[in-house]
C-alpha cells in the first residue's frame, strides 16, 4: 500500500497465468516494474509493505506459526512491516483471502510445500 494506492505495481513483476478451461495453461504474460527497495526496509506512514508479509502473517496456522518460531507475534511485532503503523487496506480486500487465493493458485500450478 502506498499513499496514492492499495496494490501499487512498484513491486517487481506481475505474472498473468491463463488456463483453459480443463485446467491447461494457454498462455501467460509478464509486466515488469521498478522494485522499489527501500519500501523493504521503510514504510512511509500510511503505506505498508509487501502485500505477502501480511497476508501469511495474518492467515498463519498454528501449525505455520510452530513451524516458523512465530508464536503468538502479530503484525506489529515485526519492524519489516510496524515502521508506517498501517496494517489494512483501503480496498477492504481480507489479506486472510488473498493468502488463501495465493496458496490455492500455487498447489494448481505444482509448487510444493
Amino acid at each position: 500500500r502506498t499513499i496514492r494506492n492499495d496494490n501499487s505495481s512498484r513491486f517487481g513483476k506481475y505474472i498473468d497465468i491463463r488456463f483453459s478451461s480443463s485446467g491447461k495453461l494457454v498462455g501467460a504474460s509478464i509486466d515488469t516494474y521498478l522494485l522499489e527497495k527501500v519500501r523493504l526496509i521503510h514504510q512511509t506512514e500510511g503505506e505498508r509493505n509487501f502485500h505477502v508479509f501480511y497476508q501469511f502473517l495474518e492467515s498463519a496456522s498454528e501449525d505455520d506459526r510452530d513451524e516458523y518460531f512465530l508464536g503468538d507475534m502479530q503484525l506489529e511485532d515485526f519492524a519489516l512491516v510496524n515502521q508506517s503503523g498501517t496494517y489494512d487496506r483501503r480496498d477492504m480486500v481480507s489479506d486472510v483471502d488473498m493468502h488463501i487465493e495465493m496458496m490455492d493458485a500455487m498447489a494448481i500450478m505444482g509448487f510444493s510445500s
